[in-house]
């Protein structure tokens, strides 16, 4: 089925036709259209206030029997749009709130959540980053609102509803910090992503936060087929550090999504379309993926999509 779709997306590539549906932000945002399927939500978060700050990642996932997942929060000017899209999604309860990696632009808006919406479970890596405010309120959130917390490592998995399944392929277990103490810099907190592959029926979804191409090369390594995906957000908002060929070709991914306010590499979008489909949010506006758990996938853009923009 995944060859069948590729050749179908290589197909509409071919023609110039788009392969998705625009629609209203109420009608991206309406789950009516849910029931029984896993869908994913990759959000437009806004411009950057400025050259040095960005909008950063956010996510929000209902599994096929109505379960909520959010994964990552964007910077801390993002959270509206954040709290826009669930209340327009009628949610009341985060049954997952799930933390890639503790940078600002990916745990911001964790404690306005933590306190607005009924939590379930909050989902993180091990790693410390202490010298983080951000990092700090969203710990300090957890403990004080006594939320449910559990620590993700490689060779784990958890239930996502009854139907999906989420394995867990980074970070190890023990983390080795910067000369043997809790010292980090970026490559270094960006390498601890968690590498999050979601499977309902034959549909597979692969998130990894911000890895950088030595920690992909890590994953690969060890994980190596298991990472086979048909729907893959690129690492690190589609920039040049990450999504080397050897991860590009471990995922084979079918769809990419890139979430950015701008295009940070034409080229790593323009590697993945010779594959595949790619969505962007600077181009398409937030973007709903959505799939009966058949290998095949709906999708729906708030902005008219074009299959030929990254195409050679």
């Amino acid at each position: 089925m995944k060859k069948a779709l590729a050749c179908l997306l290589v197909l509409l590539l071919l023609l110039g036709c788009a392969a998705a549906e625009t629609v209203s932000y109420e009608q991206l945002f309406s789950m009516a259209e849910d029931a029984g399927k896993m869908s994913v939500r990759f959000l437009w978060l806004g411009d950057a206030p400025d050259k040095d700050s960005k909008p950063g990642d956010s996510m929000i996932l209902t599994s096929p029997d109505g379960q909520v997942m959010v994964l990552d929060t964007g910077s801390p000017f993002c959270v509206d749009y954040i709290t826009r899209a669930l209340d327009t999604m009628g949610v009341k309860r985060i049954d997952c709130l799930v933390l890639s990696h503790p940078h600002i632009d990916h745990v911001s808006g964790a404690p306005t959540l933590m306190e607005k919406y009924e939590i379930g479970t909050v989902y993180t890596s091990a790693v410390v980053y202490e010298t983080s405010r951000y990092y700090r309120a969203y710990m300090d959130a957890i403990a004080n609102l006594g939320l449910n917390h559990v620590i993700l490592y490689e060779g784990m998995s958890f239930a996502f509803g009854a139907e999906v399944m989420v394995q867990v392929f980074n970070p190890t277990e023990t983390i080795e910090y910067l000369d043997g103490e809790k010292k980090v810099n970026t490559q270094f907190l960006n390498n601890q992503s968690l590498v999050l592959k979601m499977t309902y029926g034959d549909s597979s979804f692969l998130f990894a936060g911000d890895l950088y191409t030595p920690g992909e090369r890590a994953v690969v390594e060890r994980w190596k087929e298991e990472l086979d995906c048909d729907v893959v957000k690129a690492n690190h908002h589609g920039a040049s550090t990450s999504s080397s060929t050897s991860w590009r070709k471990a995922l084979s991914p079918i769809i990419t999504v890139i979430t950015n306010d701008k295009l940070e590499d034409y080229y790593i979008a323009q590697r993945y379309a010779s594959v595949g489909e790619v969505y962007h949010t600077y181009y398409d506006g937030s973007v709903c993926v959505r799939t009966t758990g058949d290998g095949t996938y709906e999708v729906l853009t708030e902005k008219e999509h074009s299959s030929t923009r990254f195409a050679k």
